[in-house]
């Protein structure tokens, strides 16, 4: 066939395929550029050179501009992150490729190739692809710009409302919401009291999960597993503000004042009075770290050192491997730590030790020492349910010590097992609900201690600022001083914090009763599950 004779030619399929996955909610479509590229095409030539330079400069657009019709991050973020995918292992890149091309993908690519080589003979076929593309643009837009329809297209009546009331537009209204909220936040500090005396000393033991959300646990049915059950405090709306661990673990670092900008985060250095650990050394605490992993990738050490404060060298311990890392570097089953870590502990008298561990048994990649050819996410049920059940045994273990303790289960983020229309299984760059939404626990341990009335459940959206709220109660009001505690009074005004979330280059935030997310903060689309 000469693409030159017959309209758009073999580019149909390419429009079709596209029209196809907005029409079912799983890529965008920018009208303007759309149209701009069919207009390139559709340009007559009277020689065969002329057409063939058509088809090399239209290709690399056409990918380039089905790749920005996506829900996929910046080309730019994207480009910034290969030098980690370098340090992927084959069989983990394959895998993440795999999850790309979906067999609804391929089977809807396979059916619309064979009807247009079946009835491109007998329809104009460009005609009607244009008129589509036309006939969509009329329905789904209520304003001439194809941007800013973006974040119209879909918006709830009472949002419509406040806007046409305010005489401002969405976009206008979502960056001062976002502005506001930050304004609110940098004026929120809290600083432990340095003359507080603590009659019975205790250790405070953080369990950093990797990879773990409350969608993920519901996904699997395990939000009734005995160890959520254990806790006496549980967050049903914690935001751990980022989806990658580094930024999340440093927020928590940080938890003693509210919630900061990415960039600000990562680029300012670290404020004394926002470090939970410069909180706790005040009050007399030794700092340790653990890992159940290396601790090199991305420089994870390197970085919550410098941003989060946390300059104790990795606690370490000859163990065989448990797991092997998506870069092939060795990880260690959390129960068998945690049983060195408990002797330890026995033959040390005394308290108020501050010890951070972290693990990432539950990460994207991660594959089983014995069955190194199963994929990450056929395997991550098999690893929750190992996981939850050591954090159980670590619970359990410190209980039987009856060594005074409080325990704080704080996942860092989700896995996004389940994936949704804006983001493939395991992908995390857009920080929806998802996977920042993470179950987060409180127990306290030790001197024969009975919690007064039920679990309590904190329904209210919060975030680490609310962890370092818990931390100043537990100090203040002497919990060991005497061998029972009420979880309400631990939680009386414990901060609340609106939900936004934040990535490098991304945001995800609550606006009345929609998710919205922004690559610029020029452009806002509602977020579709």
């Amino acid at each position: 066939m000469n693409l030159s004779e017959a309209g758009l030619g073999v580019w149909n399929i390419y429009f079709i395929l596209k029209l196809i996955l907005f029409v079912n909610g799983v890529i965008e479509f920018n009208y303007l550029r759309n149209l701009a590229l069919v207009a390139f095409l559709a340009l007559p030539t009277r020689h065969k050179w002329q057409s063939v330079l058509q088809q090399l400069i239209a290709i690399p657009l056409g990918a380039y501009l089905f790749y920005d019709d996506s829900y996929f991050p910046p080309l730019s973020r994207a480009l910034a992150q290969s030098e980690q995918l370098a340090e992927f292992d084959a069989s983990y890149l394959f895998e993440l490729a795999a999850r790309f091309v979906s067999l609804n993908f391929v089977l809807i690519l396979f059916v619309t190739t064979v009807f247009y080589f079946l009835f491109y003979k007998i329809l104009r076929v460009s005609v009607l692809v244009v008129g589509a593309i036309v006939y969509l643009q009329l329905v789904n837009s209520n304003l001439s710009l194809p941007q800013a329809n973006k974040a119209v297209d879909n918006v709830a009546a009472a949002e419509m409302n406040t806007v046409e009331a305010s005489g401002s537009t969405l976009i206008e209204q979502l960056n001062k919401y976002k502005n506001d909220f930050f304004a609110k936040q940098s004026a929120l500090k809290l600083t432990f009291n340095k003359e507080t005396q603590v009659k019975n000393t205790f250790d405070v033991l953080v369990l950093s999960i990797c990879s773990l959300a409350w969608d993920d646990v519901k996904y699997y049915k395990q939000e009734n597993h005995k160890l959520f059950k254990e806790f006496d405090i549980v967050f049903d709306r914690f935001n751990s503000v980022s989806s990658y661990s580094g930024p999340a673990i440093i927020r928590l670092l940080q938890a003693n004042c509210g919630q900061k900008r990415h960039t600000e985060l990562l680029t300012s250095n670290l404020d004394p009075q926002c470090s939970l650990l410069e909180g706790l050394k005040s009050a007399g605490f030794d700092i340790e770290l653990m890992l159940n992993h290396d601790g090199m990738f991305d420089n994870f050490l390197s970085l919550i050192k410098d941003k989060g404060g946390m300059d104790a060298l990795p606690i370490q311990y000859n163990l065989s491997p448990y797991l092997l890392n998506f870069d092939n570097s060795k990880i260690y089953r959390d129960a068998d730590i945690f049983s060195k870590w408990l002797q330890d502990r026995e033959q040390q008298k005394e308290n108020k030790k501050f010890t951070f561990y972290n693990t990432i048994s539950l990460h994207d990649g991660v594959r089983l020492q014995e069955s190194k050819q199963l994929k990450a996410s056929e395997t991550y049920e098999q690893r929750l349910v190992t996981l939850l059940d050591d954090m159980y045994a670590v619970l359990d273990g410190l209980k039987k010590a009856n060594r005074p303790i409080v325990v704080l289960f704080v996942p860092e983020h989700g896995a996004n097992i389940r994936g949704d229309k804006m983001q493939i299984s395991g992908m995390r760059e857009l920080p929806s609900p998802r996977v920042t939404n993470v179950p987060v626990g409180l127990k306290v341990i030790g001197n024969n201690m009975q919690r007064i009335g039920e679990q309590k459940h904190v329904a209210q959206p919060s975030s680490f600022l609310a962890i370092a709220h818990l931390v100043k109660q537990l100090l203040e009001q002497d919990v060991y001083g005497k061998n029972e505690f009420d979880p309400e009074t631990l939680l009386s005004n414990i901060p609340e914090t609106s939900w936004l979330s934040e990535n490098e280059g991304s945001t995800v935030m609550q606006y009345n009763t929609n998710y919205y997310y922004s690559f610029d903060d020029s452009e806002w689309v509602k977020y579709n599950e």
